[in-house]
């Protein structure tokens, strides 16, 4: 286990606590940003992709149709990102719809989906920081590896460091559709233009599908590369969207 290595595992993990945190605590003192959207965003996550979600995998991987889709990574790949989708989206709606439905400035979006994937990172990549940084103190103080973490700590002996660091770019990617999403479904919600929660949906499925499809067959550096493009080009969506929101806002404001 060499310093690299630690290094990169603390930064990844400082990264994935800090960058949304931070982005919130910019919008909280520069642009009028609420934590309230954000506190709901991080435990909306929990409740719908990691309670709610695995219900449906229970029922559907262990039904006839799961050695199907576990035999092919394009449809895995595919019903993941489906699965991933309607939840977390579905999440959104019920948030901008119940919890949050007085929050009309478009500001909102962007809180909930830094509080969103926030939640995600840190429940996700920050929690598997911190096991492989106190695997790594056991593996160089000498000490005796449990059996159930053998293979675990082999993983980690032949990862390289620069491997953990493609986990800080993956996050965010994450974290950028998240905050892409949320305007979006936010946008559905507020104008009625309900086309938008659907397309939330299929930007959250394309983006994991490439993701499990891509890491088949590519180096991880590829895979995170093409991922990132793929959160940008949703990233673009979304700020043509938003920024017709304010002129929403306006609107009603004057009415």
């Amino acid at each position: 286990m060499t310093a690299g290595k630690i290094i990169a595992m603390v930064f990844v993990l400082l990264f994935a606590a800090a960058a949304p945190l931070g982005c919130m605590i910019y919008l909280n003192r520069k642009r009028g940003g609420r934590w309230l959207p954000f506190f709901i965003g991080v435990l909306f996550f929990p409740v719908f992709a990691m309670m709610l979600e695995p219900l449906l995998h229970v029922a559907v991987l262990g039904s006839s149709l799961g050695p199907v889709l576990q035999n092919s990574i394009w449809a895995y790949g595919l019903y993941g990102g489906l699965a991933a989708g309607l939840f977390e989206e579905t999440g959104r709606l019920l948030a901008f719809r119940m919890v949050l439905r007085n929050e009309e400035a478009p500001m909102t979006a962007l809180c909930y989906g830094l509080g969103h994937g926030g939640s995600e990172a840190l429940l996700l990549v920050g929690t598997a920081m911190v096991n492989n940084l106190l695997l790594s103190v056991l593996l160089m103080n000498g000490g005796e590896i449990p059996p159930e973490f053998a293979a675990a700590a082999e993983t980690l002996t032949a990862t390289p460091a620069a491997a953990f660091l493609w986990s800080a770019v993956e996050r965010a990617s994450a974290i950028t559709v998240h905050v892409s999403n949320s305007v979006l479904v936010f946008a559905a919600v507020r104008t009625g233009k309900w086309v938008w929660f659907p397309v939330a949906i299929l930007t959250h499925a394309g983006v994991n599908f490439l993701a499990v499809a891509a890491g088949a067959y590519l180096p991880i550096a590829v895979v995170e590369l093409i991922v990132l493009a793929a959160a940008i080009l949703t990233a673009l969506l979304a700020s043509g969207v938003y920024r017709r929101l304010p002129a929403l806002e306006a609107s009603r404001t004057s009415d």
